[in-house]
């Protein structure tokens, strides 16, 4: 291994960052350079290597209309991400790393030897794409050299400087796209189902002064005055809550369960009437019956026939 591989794998150890892997058709020695250097169990999740299309099919949960290509390489960082989601740690940075390449092989190749690279993050989507120059290279410089940018694009997203020291042609630049994400796109994506999950770093939002967002749920079939008055109510509560943020375990959570009470069979029950698990029962605060009681219920309206 080179020193100045060496160095900046090192450093990518050093940035707490953890990734999830999914690379095809090249870039196989930046594999061995990663998992050689100790810390490696620290940064690389998983890896898996879906060479055969049905395997690809299996990754993605679709056929891909072109293996190399700068779609496929996303959808593979995205797929990536999503599983780093559910591997990686708290409080440390996750991203999804898709390759792709069609390099030389045994076989004369009719069009470019090519490879993509991509990583993913919550806030960003990084792609780099780079056509060589046929006969120019041995498969295994070729995939030296891919190796090279996918070590250089894992650094980029830990924010660790790395420079390619390699023998680079002036028609093989890379072309780059880059785009980003705010928390609104970033949430839609949960709903859309393009990523499973959402990670609030709340040590970094407590700094920022985090404007902390009221959910209210039901189904709401039909709105009734029970569910505008408890929407006041916690809106209200919500605002005091903010000033107790650091003296409670939402530090860590981010989530707090207002609780109404609401009758049942008869009888008007609330919080101190559940049996919460004790390490959760810091997330709960009860709200007072004389702050609200409203006994509306919208599965009786509807069996009335009521109509607002």
């Amino acid at each position: 291994m080179e020193s100045w591989v060496r160095a900046v794998v090192e450093a990518i150890h050093s940035s707490r960052a953890q990734a999830v892997l999914y690379l095809a058709g090249g870039a196989s020695q930046a594999l061995g350079w990663l998992l050689s250097v100790p810390g490696a169990s620290g940064t690389v999740l998983e890896v898996v290597v879906p060479y055969s299309r049905a395997s690809m099919a299996q990754l993605l949960d679709k056929m891909p209309l072109q293996f190399t290509s700068k779609q496929t390489a996303e959808d593979m960082a995205l797929a990536a991400y999503n599983r780093a989601l559910k591997l990686s740690g708290p409080g440390l940075q996750v991203m999804g790393v898709g390759f792709t390449g069609s390099l030389a092989s045994s076989r004369p190749k009719h069009g470019d030897h090519r490879f993509f690279v991509s990583t993913r993050t919550h806030s960003c989507l990084r792609t780099s794409h780079v056509t060589l120059s046929k006969g120019l290279r041995s498969r295994e410089d070729e995939d030296k050299l891919s190796s090279y940018f996918l070590l250089k694009a894992i650094a980029d997203t830990c924010k660790v400087s790395a420079t390619i020291q390699s023998d680079i042609q002036e028609p093989e630049v890379p072309e780059e796209s880059r785009e980003q994400f705010d928390e609104d796109q970033e949430l839609q994506q949960v709903i859309n189902g393009q990523i499973c999950m959402k990670v609030y770093h709340f040590d970094d939002l407590v700094e920022k002064n985090f404007n902390r967002k009221i959910i209210l749920p039901g189904s709401f079939n039909p709105l009734h005055d029970g569910h505008l008055r408890l929407l006041e109510v916690a809106s209200r509560l919500g605002d005091e809550l903010v000033h107790l943020f650091n003296d409670l375990i939402l530090s860590v959570t981010g989530t707090t369960f207002l609780v109404g009470g609401r009758k049942i069979e008869g009888v008007f029950k609330v919080l101190e009437d559940l049996d919460i698990p004790g390490e959760l029962r810091d997330m709960f605060i009860s709200i007072p019956e004389e702050k609200f009681r409203l006994d509306i219920s919208s599965t009786e309206l509807r069996e009335k026939g009521q109509k607002l």
